[in-house]
């Protein structure tokens, strides 16, 4: 009896394994980059099917293992069937279809059948094939074969892009403040308080989903970029219900095990919170301070803690990087669907490198530089689907903690002085984005969207630190605290951002003779709150003159803050050192998509927008309030022109009219002198926006699936290009850089992009999921500078390249996709010299060298295709950066800063949990 319900219990159990089912899912667009609702998905030669919704997108049950034949058919568009089609655990279960749409005499009628390899890889391609502007991307599968670890260095990879300081982007030769950002169809704020850009770099790759780069502009989206159009998308909703994990442990060879300095640690700063902070003694009221008595100012300086000058040594581990995502799909009995994807990631570093600073006969420094970097980021999104409607909720949170622990040692020849300084540079940012969004499909195929959205921008400089001692070139005597100017100081600053927002657009589709029209209206509007404050504390010359040569652990405890000693002044503060600023942008748009025939496609209209800020800061002399209010209408007219020859081969053509407006940070009077980069920073009220006007023509060839041939070219007319200028005033040692508006720039180039199979080169199968990929351009630009005398009057323009141009940029990789699992990727970039900070008649500009990339991954799936072990090497090569001066005269350069930061190898492990219902 036992025996026999055993066998049926192992019959049963058999026929279940044997008979379950798994889901294909997929999304289906048209032509022009449109979801397809009520798409007719059927397994052929059975009535089994399912439709689609009103994203495209489709879930079909399938028995694994079982190879299958399915129909993809709809009014108005050419069926498709497609063929090898096989699911199964591990396995992709993803299918995305693209349907064309069929003239008259061809409705309802299937005429193309594709196997699912040569289908899926399509899909890869799709996107910039049909998109409306001049675009390139980079999709979720590209950035798991990267080493990349945030945004900012998967950007590099794109064509035309290259990164600044591993986190700004620069988009064909122009700078981060001619770029903008999007997440999930909202704009990004600027992260930074010197800077109209928004960094990269705390946004996790492992949340992202795609990344597309508009690089000519249409009416439904910002006419505020000149060089591209970053668009950022997290995860949507998920195909399937899983728990994912994955673990990385990274060793830099010059970092991992070594000896790494710093002030004490907070308790919280593993998470990316400081606890360092204002006292709460320190009076609240802006200059409050200053009008204290002596023995007061003794009292709250006592009150700062006197130990965070200690310094610790602890050993640099490896880099840790761990990722955890849950996604669920729920169906229910009415035939809606649920579904939410959440997401954290974690990622810890200790980097150590020794950066030699040089500035011909004004300084000669060595760094040895502690960095201690904590990335996290967590996303959250839940998307409603029924029919034709759609709702989704989507958030994106991230904080980053970055400490630059430096200590200097060197020579300070324009002021003949022996140097050691200590400065603990700590930056806290929290980023919060948030978007509900809704999508519409109405009556007559009407399509409307909208969306409503918040973003939250934080950034602290919690006590940045400077100590500095000294002594004359020479002298055996002992190193002094130099407390003239801000040598030794106490810097704090908080910066709030925040953006609320909505748009809105209704796509209307027509019919124009035999082909089918849209035109697209809508609007938008942003409005921006910004409040900076910062505070910088030096301290009073001591009448005790033996407390300056203490130790720099103990120059600063509790005792000698007295009367005769020393205690905190604010004679180093600005009036300007604060400001608040509100901004609104509002705009409207109209855009047609016209075809002309069956080959000609051309996008075109106007967006109309109107700028308004309002600033209110001191000036660097007063305590008089200085208000600047601003009120700019733009018409932005744009037109994309499509010609597809034949199915393969594109012709573009492009013009439009976009604008760069000043940042707050661009037109408040605060200064910054940063030690780390031996300048300061600047803003200048009354900046002009930009004016720009753009051509671009384009070739582009998809000889088959997956493969990608594009040579193009562009051209931009800037009117009072904003840039980042060094002041007249600078001597050697202290730089000060202004933000101005030259008369006019222009800017040419040529860019090229490629992505070939090698199965050209034999029968051998392998060949066949070898892919040879890269981009290459190649720009030149022209900066007429208006020269004034002290007398202000007009002397002859001088003309330079535009600042953050490099004349080249090249990316290019190999990448093997293996039918068993296995993934190697091989990849290189190089950017040509770029000019980094312009300079004046007294002191040259400053360049980045080039310098040669390569990176290297490996990865194979285990456990039935649920695991992967991934290994990595980046930056094989190791190369300095060097930035440096060019001579005077034309001959020879001089250094600037050089150092390496290391080769790293990691390991990671990823795996998928499947969690059936």
């Amino acid at each position: 009896m036992y025996s026999r319900l055993h066998l049926t219990l192992l019959f049963s159990l058999l026929s279940f394994v044997l008979h379950a089912q798994e889901k294909l899912t997929g999304k289906i667009v048209n032509n022009r980059n449109e979801p397809v609702s009520g798409v007719s998905v059927r397994i052929s030669g059975t009535q089994n099917g399912t439709t689609s919704n009103v994203e495209g997108r489709y879930s079909l049950n399938l028995t694994p293992g079982t190879k299958y034949e399915l129909e993809f058919s709809a009014v108005n568009y050419i069926g498709k069937k497609v063929s090898d089609v096989v699911i199964g655990a591990g396995l992709d279960n993803t299918l995305d279809i693209v349907l064309e749409f069929a003239p008259s005499d061809l409705a309802g009628v299937t005429v193309r059948t594709t196997s699912r390899r040569m289908e899926s890889t399509n899909t890869l391609l799709n996107f910039q094939k049909n998109n409306t502007a001049v675009s390139s991307g980079i999709a979720a599968d590209f950035i798991r074969r990267t080493p990349d670890k945030n945004t900012g260095e998967v950007l590099r990879r794109v064509s035309g892009t290259s990164i600044q300081d591993n986190k700004f982007v620069v988009i064909r030769g122009l700078s981060d403040r001619y770029n903008s950002a999007f997440i999930n169809g909202a704009q990004l704020p600027s992260s930074e308080p010197d800077k109209k850009a928004f960094s990269f770099d705390v946004i996790p790759s492992q949340l992202i989903d795609n990344i597309i780069i508009n690089k000519t502009a249409t009416p439904d989206l910002t006419g505020e970029f000149a060089g591209g159009l970053v668009q950022v998308i997290t995860k949507d909703i998920p195909t399937s219900s899983q728990l994912a994990f994955g673990v990385s442990l990274g060793y830099n060879t010059q970092s991992t095990f070594k000896d790494f300095l710093s002030n004490e640690r907070g308790p919280n700063d593993w998470l990316g919170f400081s606890d360092r902070k204002l006292p709460s003694a320190y009076p609240k009221k802006y200059g409050a301070y200053n009008y204290l008595t002596t023995d007061d100012k003794v009292a709250v300086s006592k009150s700062f803690r006197d130990d965070v000058y200690r310094q610790a040594q602890s050993t640099a581990g490896p880099i840790q990087q761990y990722n955890l995502t849950w996604s669920n799909v729920v169906r229910t009995k009415n035939n809606a669907q649920w579904g939410s994807v959440i997401g954290v990631t974690y990622r810890n570093a200790k980097q150590l490198y020794n950066a030699n600073k040089e500035l011909n006969e004004y300084f000669d420094y060595t760094d040895a530089q502690n960095k201690y970097t904590v990335n996290w980021g967590a996303v959250a999104n839940i998307a409603w689907t029924k029919g034709r409607h759609k709702v989704a909720f989507k958030n994106l949170y991230n904080q980053l903690l970055d400490d630059n622990y430096y200590v200097r040692s060197g020579l300070n020849f324009d002021g003949l002085q022996e140097v050691s300084l200590r400065s603990s540079v700590l930056n806290q940012r929290t980023l919060y984005s948030s978007q509900l969004e809704g999508t519409h499909q109405l009556f007559k195929d009407i399509r409307f969207q909208w969306n409503l959205n918040y973003s939250y921008n934080h950034k602290q400089t919690p006590d940045l630190r400077v100590q500095t001692y000294s002594r004359t070139i020479g002298s055996s005597g002992p190193l002094t605290l130099n407390l003239r100017g801000n040598n030794t100081n106490r810097f704090f600053s908080d910066l709030s951002d925040n953006a609320f927002g909505y748009n809105a657009s209704l796509a209307i589709p027509f019919t124009l003779g035999a082909h089918k029209q849209t035109v697209k209206v809508g609007g938008s509007a942003t409005v921006r709150l910004r409040d900076f404050r910062g505070i910088i504390l030096g301290l009073k010359e001591p009448d005790d003159q033996s407390i300056t040569t203490q130790p720099f652990d103990q120059a600063f405890l509790h005792q000698n803050f007295r009367p005769d000693g020393f205690y905190y002044t604010t004679d180093l503060q600005n009036p300007s050192d604060k400001y608040y600023g509100v901004s609104a942008l509002s705009a409207g748009y109209v855009m047609f998509d016209n075809k002309l025939n069956d080959a000609i496609r051309i996008v075109w209209g106007s967006r109309f927008e109107n700028f308004e800020q309002f600033l209110k800061s001191n000036t660097l002399t007063s305590d008089k309030a200085s208000i600047l209010n601003t009120n700019k209408f733009d018409v932005l007219p744009s037109a994309n022109l499509t010609w597809s020859v034949n199915s393969k081969t594109n012709f573009r053509v492009a013009g439009s009219r976009t604008v760069a407006r000043p940042e707050f940070r661009e037109v408040a009077s605060f200064a910054f002198f940063d030690f780390e980069q031996l300048a300061s920073i600047s803003g200048t009220p009354g900046l002009k926006r930009s004016s720009i006007l753009n051509a671009d023509v384009r070739y582009e060839y998809y000889p088959r699936s997956g493969e990608l041939l594009s040579l193009g070219a562009f051209y931009k007319n800037f009117a009072d290009p904003i840039e980042l200028t060094l002041n007249e005033s600078s001597t050697g040692s202290r730089r000060q850089y202004e933000y101005r508006n030259a008369e006019k720039a222009n800017l040419i180039g040529v860019e090229a992009e490629f992505r070939k199979s090698l199965s050209f080169l034999g029968g051998s199968k392998w060949l066949e999921n070898l892919y040879f990929n890269g981009n290459v351009s190649v720009i030149f630009s022209k900066v007429q500078v208006g020269n004034t005398n002290a007398a202000g009057d007009k002397l002859e323009s001088t003309n330079r390249p535009l600042q953050g141009q490099s004349p080249y940029l090249i990316n290019a990789g190999f990448q093997y996709d293996g039918e068993n699992g296995t993934n190697v990727s091989l990849l290189y970039n190089r950017i040509g010299k770029r000019l980094a900070l312009v300079g004046n008649a007294t002191f040259p500009s400053i360049y980045e060298r080039p310098r040669d990339l390569v990176d290297f991954q490996i990865s194979q799936k285990v456990f039935k295709r649920k695991g992967e072990v991934r290994l990595t090497v980046s930056d094989i090569l190791n190369q300095r950066y060097v930035s440096y001066q060019e001579a005077f005269n034309g001959k020879g350069t001089l250094p600037f800063i050089d150092y390496r930061m290391g080769t790293t190898i990691s390991l990671g492990f990823n795996y998928n949990l499947d969690l059936k219902k």
